[in-house]
């Protein structure tokens, strides 16, 4: 009886490593709804540059040359320089599942970052898990903007006003289950963003298997 449950214990395991995936596994079944000018054979060719441990520079469907910068077995990172930014974490769940978190960040000329999960088999997730992705301008300034001790009111007020339109960006930590947000100030001077970045705060929050924690 022993061997058997011994025996159930090692298939259930096996089964289990063989359900995980690979961040190489996802770039390479990602649909190209995805990224429409970078189909499944430019994909291949990335990988291929990254297993030869050179640059991985492909020029995608809009004759641009797009960069694989990373690829390890959790996290992605693929640009477009001076446009844009594509970044994918591998994440457990409590269930011990994965699931796909994927950051678009686009300049035009300020960053702006899309936030989407989805399934390891590429089925969208519809849930927010704890971060500011549905919630109002007001909310978001709340929540990125703080006042110093030594700040008036209506220095904070006036700054506050100047952060219009209201946009976010958000990149993925490498090596942790971490994102961090930051806001966008497209329409503001290099001085003006100088003033305003005194009260602009940046917000990580850590995966915990469940939501996104602020930490």
């Amino acid at each position: 009886m022993k061997r058997i449950l011994i025996s159930l214990s090692l298939c259930l395991l096996a089964s289990f490593v063989n359900a995980q995936v690979s961040m190489r596994d996802i770039w390479l079944s990602m649909p190209d709804s995805i990224l429409p000018y970078l189909n499944k054979n430019l994909r291949t060719e990335h990988v291929d540059f990254v297993d030869m441990h050179v640059k991985s520079e492909v020029k995608n469907l809009l004759h641009e040359n797009g960069v694989l910068d990373t690829l390890t077995n959790d996290f992605a990172v693929y640009y477009l320089p001076q446009s844009s930014t594509l970044e994918m974490k591998l994440l457990t769940k409590a269930d011990s599942t994965q699931m796909i978190c994927m950051v678009k960040t686009v300049k035009a000329p300020e960053a702006e970052s899309e936030i989407r999960f989805f399934d390891t088999s590429w089925k969208p997730i519809a849930a927010d898990f704890g971060l500011p992705l549905h919630v109002s301008e007001e909310d978001i300034l709340k929540q990125f903007t703080g006042k110093p001790s030594d700040m008036t009111d209506n220095r904070f007020e006036e700054l506050s006003k100047m952060i219009d339109p209201v946009m976010l960006s958000a990149s993925l930590d490498a090596s942790s289950p971490v994102i961090t947000f930051r806001l966008s100030t497209p329409a503001l001077t290099k001085q003006e963003k100088d003033d305003v970045s005194v009260i602009a705060k940046q917000i990580s929050f850590k995966w915990d298997g469940t939501i996104f924690k602020e930490y």
